[in-house]
């Protein structure tokens, strides 16, 4: 008699429940021309599903963690926030943020792969990875991690060594072997293989699903966008293609049926769930301006404080309107920790002007003194930013009201958009 059966007299207690799962490897749009599905596609099949906490891990970036941050939260799941990086090499890793050093690492590693490589093919040096491991857990990646790639070539003994390098990183606690069945040619083989090794090195293997979209019909686009990534039609492209329809984010029975033969792999998603509950990115942040010099002795609202007062003498002389007017904008500068802000643009500026020096020479913008930016927005209504330079605006001469820039119940950082000429750009 089936389980769906009206007329079972089983107690529905005694019916077997699928183990609990957490997709901790997963791809959204933001993994360019790979990923098919949105954010928000993701997280409202995750809930449909009954997930209690989701990871999004696209490829080499965090462009949209925030989005699925707060997408998950909105939906009341916990959001997990990681990403898949390349190596030099050219295999995968996955990266998960367990604390707040744990992301600034994650986002350290990240924009250094795209700052030392060529434009669109970011890598990662292993040597850096080992120097930024704080507060993040590695997987050891899809099929094209470093160690599928040498468990396949059957290459045993150097898988053993690439195993303990990343224990050697990253400490016994914070490595798992990452175990994929998409019903792929090779998989199932490939597991028991890193699944032995886990259990010599004595780590743990942890089951992931490798989403690229959110349900299964999604992965005709997915085709489509690969061959594109390729420059191929999609009928030259079938090799490059991933081989079936399996990469969709899958029900807990699916992914329990998948790795029966492994249910600590499946346990362990929940685990590293768990320990990635310290970190949400909506709200953990904890960005902190900069001081202003280090070694001044003063803050930065007295750096501030000190600059815009000798400027406001130079603009404006003895005129209690205008020392008002920044006595008043410096109040609330401090109320909302924002004079770091405010240095930072002004040191933008400085080095646009003498990033002009240079270019224009003795020509005729340099002539005229025109300047090297313009603020424009609502920052042209504030006086700090016509004192310092960021905008050409009086803003007394032209009674701008400052309320939309800076005001008392503000809960975000202001906005200062800067245009600067082609010629300096």
């Amino acid at each position: 008699m089936g389980l769906s059966d009206p007329n079972s007299s089983r107690p529905a207690s005694r019916i077997p429940r699928p183990d609990p799962y957490v997709e901790l490897h997963l791809h959204s749009a933001f993994s360019f021309l790979d990923g098919a599905s949105m954010p928000g596609e993701l997280v409202e099949r995750a809930l449909e599903l009954g997930y209690r906490a989701l990871a999004l891990t696209d490829h080499d970036g965090l462009h949209g963690a925030m989005e699925f941050a707060q997408a998950a939260r909105s939906a009341g799941i916990q959001p997990i926030t990681g990403a898949e990086a390349t190596l030099a090499d050219g295999s995968h890793l996955t990266l998960l943020a367990e604390t707040p050093e744990g992301y600034a690492n994650l986002s350290r590693l990240i924009a250094h792969a795209h700052l030392n490589s060529p434009r669109l093919e970011p890598k990662l040096d292993p040597e850096v990875l080992r120097q930024h491991t704080a507060g993040v857990i590695l997987l050891t990646g899809c099929r094209q991690g470093e160690l599928s790639r040498l468990v396949d070539a059957g290459r045993m003994a150097d898988a053993r060594d690439t195993l303990e390098r990343y224990r050697e990183w990253f400490g016994p606690d914070n490595v798992f072997v990452e175990l994929q069945q998409n019903l792929v040619h090779g998989d199932t083989r490939r597991m028991a293989r890193l699944a032995r090794l886990a259990e010599e090195v004595g780590l743990e293997c942890v089951a992931t699903g490798n989403v690229h979209y959110h349900v299964r019909e999604r992965h005709r686009l997915q085709d489509a966008q690969v061959a594109i990534r390729n420059r191929m039609t999609l009928d030259a492209s079938h090799q490059a293609r991933r081989a079936n329809s399996e990469f969709a984010l899958q029900p807990h029975d699916v992914m329990a049926r998948r790795f029966r033969r492994y249910p600590r792999a499946l346990a362990n998603t929940v685990r590293i769930a768990d320990r990635c509950a310290s970190f949400d990115l909506t709200r953990d942040l904890q960005y902190r301006f900069p001081d202003y010099p280090p070694d001044s002795g003063l803050s930065a609202d007295e750096i501030l404080s000190r600059d815009t007062h000798a400027l406001l003498m130079a603009r404006y002389g003895d005129n209690p309107a205008a020392r008002e007017r920044l006595e008043m904008e410096l109040s609330l500068v401090a109320r909302h920790g924002l004079a770091g802000f405010f240095l930072v643009y002004r040191d933008i500026m400085q080095l646009a002007k003498q990033v002009a020096s240079e270019v224009r020479g003795s020509g005729p913008r340099s002539v005229y003194e025109l300047p090297p930016g313009r603020g424009r927005g609502s920052s042209v209504s504030s006086i700090i930013c016509y004192l310092i330079g960021l905008s050409h605006i009086d803003p007394l001469k032209h009674n701008l009201f400052i309320g939309r820039f800076l005001n008392e119940e503000m809960s975000s950082v202001p906005d200062i958009d800067l245009d600067f000429p082609r010629d300096i750009r």
